[in-house]
């Protein structure tokens, strides 16, 4: 398998959040809901544990049953972008080979994080761990901005020397730093960004194939990044326009994402009670109302 280029990985791949019981086992009905939201959307993919789906605090069984859940559910030919994050190189490549297992159609990987590293650990590690991915088209999430450590252009571009499947990269920057570091890559590197759906025309306009946002707001990017494909500019900015406050409110961290987006999100598809994993940002009484205030102007799902 020499070409590991996707013509259909593009547009708007949402990320599953994670419900949790009472009990503090997973929900499973409510991920399920997601997943039949995610397809019913006819969005370009779907994506899970990533840092949205809370993956720090999942045990490997966990982040398995995603996987596996995502795979029963979806479409066989519907893409599936599986993040693989753990606290072991043991378990990291368990995940790699379940992912293989569950056809997964782009593998993301996130740098191991342990005490006191540095941008040329994660460059260390993401070469020795890249080979347990043959096969498979697989990339990096970059994620400074969130986590602390990253790649710079140069030691990307190493590994899209070293490994022919390395070409599809997600990125957590502003369309500044992205638009720079496009520049420096390879013309067939796929990239993707985050952040929630801020700059999605500004992503696009500088080379982003796609963003991964979360369900909260997926149907509206959905229909911006429609109106971009058509070159129907100024709907797709009046549309982004008027969700941009709202992506900002959500979006100050990935604490408040979790806190807040989440509750959109369940609020949107029904849901009244949200129960949290530690540790976990406490939602306030203004934020509840900021949250319901966002949902009147979204609508239900």
């Amino acid at each position: 398998m020499n070409n590991f280029y996707n013509k259909n990985l593009k547009g708007i791949i949402p990320i599953l959040y994670t419900f949790f019981n009472k009990n503090n086992s997973i929900d499973e009905e409510l991920m399920k809901d997601q997943i039949s939201l995610i397809i019913k959307q006819k969005s370009n993919g779907i994506a899970c544990l990533g840092l949205a789906t809370e993956v720090n605090k999942l045990s490997l069984k966990e982040k398995i049953k995603i996987i596996e859940l995502i795979s029963k559910y979806c479409p066989k030919d519907f893409i599936r972008a599986i993040t693989i994050q753990s606290n072991t190189i043991k378990d990291y490549k368990k995940l790699i080979d379940v992912a293989k297992l569950n056809d997964a159609s782009w593998i993301i990987l996130q740098p191991l994080i342990k005490p006191n590293i540095n941008n040329e650990d994660c460059y260390n590690f993401f070469l020795n761990i890249l080979p347990q991915t043959k096969g498979f088209l697989t990339g990096i999430q970059n994620a400074k901005e969130y986590i602390g450590v990253g790649l710079n252009s140069k030691q990307v571009n190493n590994l899209y020397k070293n490994f022919n499947n390395f070409r599809a990269i997600k990125g957590e920057a502003s369309s500044v730093i992205i638009r720079e570091e496009i520049k420096e890559y390879p013309k067939d590197l796929t990239v993707f960004n985050g952040r929630g759906g801020q700059e999605i025309l500004d992503n696009l306009n500088v080379g982003c194939k796609g963003i991964v946002p979360c369900l909260d707001f997926s149907d509206k990017l959905i229909n911006i990044y429609k109106n971009f494909q058509n070159n129907n500019i100024p709907n797709a900015e009046k549309q982004y326009k008027e969700i941009l406050p709202s992506i900002v409110f959500i979006m100050q961290s990935i604490e408040t994402l979790i806190c807040y987006g989440k509750r959109v999100c369940a609020y949107r598809m029904g849901v009244k009670n949200i129960y949290d994993r530690k540790p976990f940002l406490s939602p306030s009484d203004y934020g509840i109302k900021k949250t319901k205030k966002i949902v009147d102007n979204l609508g239900v799902f």
